[in-house]
């Protein structure tokens, strides 16, 4: 019966069928936009990392890797209170991703730093014996003012990044939260000590 449809027919029909498997396409694989990480929670985060320290971004610069096949960024911080690990004055931490040379990388759910930026982050030693934050972006929580009660707040965002609980065996998405920067220090302060 469709050998006897007008040519513009038969091609108006292929393109509905076309459209409507990209679509199927598009909306199934959206998850893919995320990278899977176990969830850590602030416990988690303490005992697992390295080197826990507050900062603030004071330089960052991105490169090839060695094989030119990865920009790899590294962000220079100004250690204002180090919370776990070496007490040195500066930390350098490197990052998959970047811009260079007019190309960017990108890793959904891997942190990015930006100069000035002032931060609490949670670090891990990597293969190459450099610092990188701890499960992505759950270890980065950036410090912010609260305009109205004047206090510095955490902000604790994960974008990009779905969390697999291997207690519930389910993934989930959480949204950015907020909470007073000093009893966050404390109660990181009280964990290391345990």
């Amino acid at each position: 019966m469709e050998a006897n449809l007008p040519t513009y027919s038969r091609r108006t029909k292929m393109r509905k069928q076309l459209l409507f498997v990209l679509s199927l396409m598009v909306f199934t694989r959206f998850p893919l936009l995320s990278t899977t990480v176990e969830k850590f929670t602030l416990d988690d985060l303490v005992q697992k990392s390295g080197r826990i320290i507050v900062g603030k971004c004071i330089s960052r610069e991105s490169r090839w890797n060695d094989r030119n096949t990865l920009i790899l960024t590294t962000a220079r911080f100004a250690v204002s209170e180090p919370l776990k690990g070496s007490s040195d004055g500066f930390v350098n931490v490197v990052t998959v991703g970047g811009t260079l040379d007019g190309i960017t990388q990108t890793v959904s759910g891997m942190p990015v730093f930006e100069p000035e930026e002032e931060v609490l982050l949670f670090l891990e030693p990597s293969k190459n014996s450099h610092w990188q934050p701890l499960g992505l972006s759950q270890g980065k929580f950036r410090i912010l003012r609260n305009r109205q009660t004047g206090e510095e707040e955490v902000v604790h965002s994960l974008s990009g990044l779905e969390l697999y609980d291997p207690a519930n065996r389910s993934l989930s998405q959480e949204k950015p939260s907020r909470a007073p920067l000093k009893p966050m220090v404390e109660k990181i302060r009280r964990m290391v000590r345990q």
